[in-house]
């Protein structure tokens, strides 16, 4: 008799969920169509970041490899103003300044050598033209390395921004060829991706030089201006599109 009643009960909820799935309204599926696309452009550099390092040491006294390098940065600094333009944004900085103690090692015996002081100065400047003479002044006046010329576009984002807007047409133009091809129509975009391609900003770099003389009393020689190729910067901008189709 309980065995009968089970088999009922579940004939019941089989009929019921049956009753529910033939009533459900259930929606229509709906089809996309995914295409990826980027845009890219090569510009000509406009900025340059210029480091400029001095470097002093005194085997006696901390004050006096400060006060070394005080006197050339200050120099520098003051040489290197006629070379940019404050009224286009252009401005020096300093980066960064250390003043270590540093010591010799002899196996597992320590032997102070000597005080050094460093003082990293950036030029930033727009007058691309102006990097040889800035860095033949800043040696003349004492700098003791020059490093990382890191060019760059001041308009940057609106280059970005452009070339957006190209990879979403273009990224309209293959779905449209796309689904021509598959007779279907495009209905409308469910999704945009942007993909970030920051990292692929480019830098221009110069190979850091080293112009410290040997010797206390020995004369660095005079430096003929370099030559510096900015070359081009690679500027890109991507989507991901989802598109619906019917």
């Amino acid at each position: 008799m309980k065995k009968g009643l089970l088999i009922l009960a579940l004939m019941s909820v089989v009929a019921a969920n049956s009753a529910i799935a033939q009533s459900c309204t259930c929606p229509e599926q709906i089809n996309t169509i995914s295409v990826s696309s980027n845009a890219v452009k090569e510009v000509a550099p406009d900025t340059v970041e210029i480091n400029i390092e001095v470097e002093t040491s005194d085997a006696k006294s901390m004050q006096k490899a400060m006060t070394d390098n005080n006197e050339i940065s200050q120099n520098i600094l003051k040489g290197l103003k006629d070379s940019i333009k404050t009224e286009d944004g252009d401005y020096i900085k300093t980066a960064d300044f250390r003043a270590d103690s540093l010591y010799k090692y002899n196996g597992s015996k320590r032997a102070f050598d000597k005080y050094q002081v460093t003082n990293n100065v950036v030029v930033h400047t727009k007058s691309i033209n102006a990097i040889p003479t800035i860095i033949e002044k800043a040696i003349s006046l004492g700098a003791t390395g020059v490093s990382n010329l890191n060019f760059s576009v001041s308009n940057y984002e609106q280059y970005r921004d452009e070339l957006l807007k190209l990879a979403v047409q273009k990224a309209g133009k293959q779905a449209q060829t796309a689904a021509s091809a598959a007779n279907v129509v495009i209905k409308g975009v469910k999704d945009i991706a942007i993909i970030n391609n920051d990292n692929i900003y480019g830098r221009t770099r110069y190979a850091a030089v080293n112009l410290k003389a040997s010797g206390a009393d020995e004369a660095v020689p005079q430096a003929a201006a370099p030559s510096i190729e900015p070359g081009v910067i690679r500027i890109q901008a991507g989507v991901n599109m989802v598109y619906f189709i019917k």
